[in-house]
């Protein structure tokens, strides 16, 4: 039972870093086919033989995602720049292994439409972040439409948990309401994290036969896409990044950056060894 709960932590931390799968991380604790299945069996009649591991997997997952807020809010507020560069090395590092699976894929012979759906994945996320809503957001002032609007970014971030190789943070870069998100949980603004945990809940139960859909029909396509969304989100970081330079922050956030990519590269190879 502890060894499901620590598990369950392990998960949570990673899905409160961008750029570090859940998914990977609970693959290689040997937990992941358990966890899809569970999840898929919460709409049938045998929901009651699941509830007991997701209850403790998922305590643990609630616990070590906090954990991980609190660490990185505190990161982002003193260290900004080393931090998002941390977490830009972390997605770099993550490509070449995206793209190898790619490749596996479609037997290295992608076609033109590949391209395209990979380079309008990418224009997504920049105009998202140029021109999207979700950056002008303030706390103190919310609308109804900005509420629904998390709530489906939440929904899109439900999918992590069922796509290889991005997490939940991730999504949320992607969109622009990652810091949003962080602070409104260290600030415990019950309606916008009500928000967006209804839409990540509505998408765990539901969601789940979209993604096996996608993966069994357009398998090759649905991979393309998370290239472009993954590549994506490095602009999605970069352009948040409002920090001073001089010489002592540069160096910290080179090797910020490098630590993310050796810690990617570390876990990756931790995966196939499994």
């Amino acid at each position: 039972m502890l060894g499901i709960m620590l598990r369950g932590m392990a998960v949570g931390v990673t899905e409160a870093v961008p750029g570090i799968s859940g998914s990977t991380v609970a693959m290689i604790l040997g937990v992941y086919e358990r966890f899809i299945y569970s999840l898929s069996m919460l709409t049938t009649r045998k929901r009651r033989k699941s509830l007991p591991f997701l209850l403790l997997f998922g305590s643990g997952m609630v616990i070590g995602f906090i954990i991980a807020i609190f660490l990185v809010g505190y990161l982002l507020k003193t260290f900004r720049a080393p931090t998002l560069l941390f977490f830009v090395g972390i997605i770099v590092g993550f490509l070449p292994y995206l793209w190898k699976d790619t490749l596996k894929i479609s037997k290295k012979r992608l076609k033109v439409k590949h391209y395209v759906i990979i380079f309008l994945s990418i224009g997504i996320v920049v105009i998202s972040q140029l021109l999207g809503h979700t950056s002008n957001m303030n706390l103190t002032n919310l609308s109804l439409a900005d509420y629904f609007l998390l709530g489906m970014i939440g929904l899109a971030a439900s999918t992590a948990l069922l796509l290889p190789g991005i997490s939940g943070a991730l999504i949320l870069t992607i969109f622009g309401v990652y810091e949003f998100a962080m602070e409104s949980l260290i600030m415990r603004n019950l309606p916008v994290v009500f928000a967006i945990g209804t839409g990540v809940l509505i998408g765990v139960l539901f969601s789940s036969k979209f993604i096996r859909y996608l993966l069994l029909h357009y398998q090759l396509e649905t991979y393309c896409a998370m290239i472009g969304l993954v590549s994506g989100s490095i602009f999605a970081i970069l352009y948040n990044l409002d920090t001073y330079f001089n010489t002592q922050t540069i160096i910290i956030s080179i090797i910020s950056f490098l630590a993310g990519v050796i810690s990617l590269v570390v876990l990756e190879k931790m995966q196939d060894q499994n």
